[in-house]
């Protein structure tokens, strides 16, 4: 352990003598005063919170060292034992920027502290704009105006300004500029002039980026019900027609002209009272048939309606050359034949159709194709009947639900029945004895078939043909019993004449039955032609049903392929548990 030697620095400081400081120190430091900082808006006020960090228990005294040089305060206010606070008011005309002053504190018997600064952010007052959010104009008939004002303010402390701009069919009257100082404000004057009917929603828009809604309706004075016009036909006249309603809904008599296309009469003005209606109506001129897509202009003291006019093309309309058709006397299977133009007078196409007294075939057939406007088509016109009597029938063209009928007559002479068959060889060569017609025989049959039915079409030789017979070749045998072809005529066999060509349907058959035919005209006579070549023909058969024997014995052999693999596996477990069993446990 060490011991400190002490005399030397006693004996040192006892020669040298000790000097004493007369100083008397306070028991308590002086209070220390808070730098401040705060804003306040030029030309008006702010309270300012004075405070200080003091040891004394006394309250402290509070004043200002150096005074602000844009500004003025008020006197100094005692809030606490260590607080205070004072008003600072801008000078506006100073203008922004930064103040300051010093303030000190003083505690009883301590004495005065440092002086603390306050400074002070002199700002300029942002603007505050006022305006309506909204303008909502009444409903205004198209082509009048509404006007309304509003007003626009500035509450805040600097300049707003800009432009104000609406889109149409809003305008402004007036000066679209502002330019507005504090509590300053300007009065604006919207109006709203819809030029057609409808609702209307837009914004009114400030430059500096505040805006104002705009709403507004307008509506026609006068009102067309239904909003196109359709001129239709009826059917079976020409003449086109129609009709609208004309509605005044505001509170004024109106004039009013109407204008349309050239081809359709309509009356051109009308007075129409306030809060009335009336019904118009128009219809095409004589002689125009065509259809039309136009227009029907109504005006008057402010108003101004376009409507969209559709007029349908007239319906068709068949006119004939003939008034009747007279064919005189006919020998029975003899033709009779007359020329006749159709005329289509309307306006639409024609899809024609003919209902013909039996026996009488128009060539071409009608229908084929439509008979456009203005278009006129020959016919040929044929009448034959196989027996006697009298015709006295009509020849109806159909169009549409329009219908042109022509009386048809004649005198058919001389009742020829159907002559018997001739003796027919195989081969069909001529017979002995049998006085045949200058009528070609049949070149070549054309076949369709089915399981059950046969059609023959084959091309009619020559126009003094009557009629023809489908007759069956059979084999037969005499008593002897020696085989002979027997020709039997088939009686359920309607042969019908298609223009130039002659179709027989056989209905009736079997599948697969096989036929020899022989096809034989006859003229109005009774004569007959030379037969034509035996036609070999069969329906056809009914499907025949295969047995795929090779993939039945495919699978018979993969089958069993898997029973003797399962049968082994059987047997192998069977003798595996054996073989344990035995084994010593």
């Amino acid at each position: 352990m060490r011991t400190i030697r002490l005399i030397p620095v006693l004996l040192f400081l006892t020669s040298a003598g000790i000097a004493r400081a007369d100083i008397d120190l306070p028991s308590v430091p002086p209070p220390q005063p808070q730098s401040v900082k705060t804003r306040v808006y030029l030309g008006e006020s702010v309270e300012i919170p004075l405070s200080a960090v003091s040891r004394s228990r006394n309250n402290l005294e509070f004043f200002i060292r150096r005074a602000p040089e844009a500004g003025t305060l008020s006197e100094v206010r005692s809030t606490s034992r260590n607080s205070a606070s004072v008003t600072y008011t801008s000078d506006r005309k100073a203008g922004v920027g930064e103040d300051r002053f010093r303030y000190a504190v003083r505690a009883p018997g301590v004495g005065v502290s440092t002086p603390a600064e306050v400074v002070i952010t002199v700002a300029e007052r942002p603007p505050l704009f006022t305006a309506p959010t909204e303008l909502d104009f009444p409903a205004v008939p198209v082509g009048e105006t509404s006007a309304k004002t509003f007003e626009v303010r500035n509450d805040g402390g600097s300049i707003v300004q800009g432009q104000f701009e609406v889109p149409a069919p809003w305008k402004i009257v007036g000066d679209k500029g502002y330019s507005l100082g504090p509590g300053q404000s300007q009065t604006f004057a919207v109006v709203f002039s819809p030029t057609v009917d409808g609702n209307f929603t837009d914004s009114g828009k400030f430059s500096h980026g505040a805006e104002i809604l705009l709403a507004g309706r307008g509506y026609l004075p006068v009102e067309v019900v239904p909003r196109e016009v359709r001129l239709e036909a009826d059917g079976r006249n020409e003449a086109r027609t129609g009709e609208f309603l004309l509605r005044n809904v505001s509170d004024d008599a109106r004039e009013l002209t109407i204008a349309g296309p050239a081809e359709v009469v309509v009356q051109d003005r009308i007075s129409l009272p306030a809060r009335s209606e009336t019904r118009v109506a128009l219809h095409t001129r004589a002689g125009f048939l065509a259809s039309l897509e136009g227009v029907l202009s109504i005006s008057g003291d402010r108003v101004s309606v376009r409507v969209p006019l559709r007029v349908m093309a007239a319906p068709a309309r068949l006119e004939a050359d003939l008034a009747e058709i007279d064919l005189g006397e006919l020998a029975a299977g003899r033709s009779g034949r007359a020329k006749l133009v159709l005329k289509n007078a309307g306006g639409s196409p024609a899809s024609v159709s003919v209902q013909a007294p039996e026996g009488m075939i128009l060539t071409p057939d009608p229908s084929d194709e439509p008979l456009a406007p203005g278009t006129s088509r020959e016919f040929e016109v044929t009448f034959a009947r196989p027996s006697g009597g009298k015709l006295d029938d009509k020849l109806t063209f159909s169009a549409g639900g329009l219908s042109l009928a022509i009386p048809v007559r004649a005198v058919v002479k001389d009742d020829a029945s159907a002559a018997p068959l001739p003796a027919l060889p195989e081969a069909g060569a001529p017979v002995a004895n049998v006085e045949y017609s200058d009528i070609p025989p049949v070149a070549e049959i054309r076949v369709e078939r089915t399981k059950h039915e046969v059609d023959l079409t084959w091309k009619k030789g020559d126009d003094t043909v009557a009629r023809y017979a489908v007759v069956q070749r059979r084999i037969e045998f005499d008593p002897d019993g020696k085989p002979y072809f027997k020709f039997v005529q088939l009686k359920n066999v309607k042969v019908r004449f298609v223009r130039d060509q002659a179709r027989a349907t056989i209905e009736g058959l079997r599948a697969g039955e096989h036929l020899t035919l022989i096809v034989i005209g006859y003229d109005a006579n009774g004569r007959p032609s030379h037969p034509s070549e035996a036609l070999e023909i069969a329906t056809l058969p009914n499907p025949v049903i295969r047995i795929p024997w090779g993939w039945i014995g495919a699978l018979v052999v993969i089958a069993s392929l898997v029973l003797i693999v399962r049968e082994r596996r059987r047997l192998r477990a069977a003798s595996d548990a054996e073989f344990q069993q035995m084994m010593p446990r």
